[in-house]
């Protein structure tokens, strides 16, 4: 298999000198630390952290999607009625009170985007197990009480102008 790396800057620099100096085959150090690498980290956290990425590029994506779809279809018409509305009056779809999936004329774009919403849901409850099991060890942040909030009134001192 062969594949592209990218060091660091002065990383790669510093190998070659390290390689030359003992005599050693570059790509045998690299291998070699590879390995050291895996053998010593948990390879179960590297698996999650792996799944993290692909699903949060997934979700980014979906969204864009979605996005695109709001504003070239749901919110489209909504948007275009605002924007010829005389002023101070309300438009025809606030009027009628629809929502913007009712707003859409074609149901197959309403059937995607809903599907879409749900792929995301399901991405999203993936991210919250994986990152649930990654911060195992983590304590959860403790919210401060009333007691320790400042109340209205209270506080820093208003300059003289």
């Amino acid at each position: 298999m062969r594949r592209v790396v990218r060091f660091w800057k002065g990383l790669d620099v510093l190998l070659l000198r390290f390689c030359r100096e003992r005599g050693l085959a570059f790509n045998r150090v690299v291998n070699l630390a590879v390995q050291s690498f895996l053998g010593g980290c948990d390879v179960e956290r590297l698996r999650l952290e792996a799944e993290l990425d692909v699903l949060l590029r997934e979700e980014s994506r979906l969204r864009k999607v979605s996005g695109v779809m709001l504003r070239s279809g749901a919110y489209l018409p909504s948007y275009v009625v605002k924007v010829l509305r005389k002023p101070g009056g309300l438009s025809e779809v606030q009027r009628r009170g629809e929502l913007p999936l009712e707003a859409l004329a074609d149901k197959r774009e309403v059937q995607v985007f809903l599907k879409i919403a749900r792929k995301r849901e399901m991405v999203a409850k993936r991210i919250c197990e994986i990152e649930e099991q990654l911060l195992a060890d983590v304590e959860p942040f403790k919210v401060p009480g009333d007691d320790c909030r400042v109340k209205k009134g209270e506080g820093g001192e208003k300059r003289d102008e």
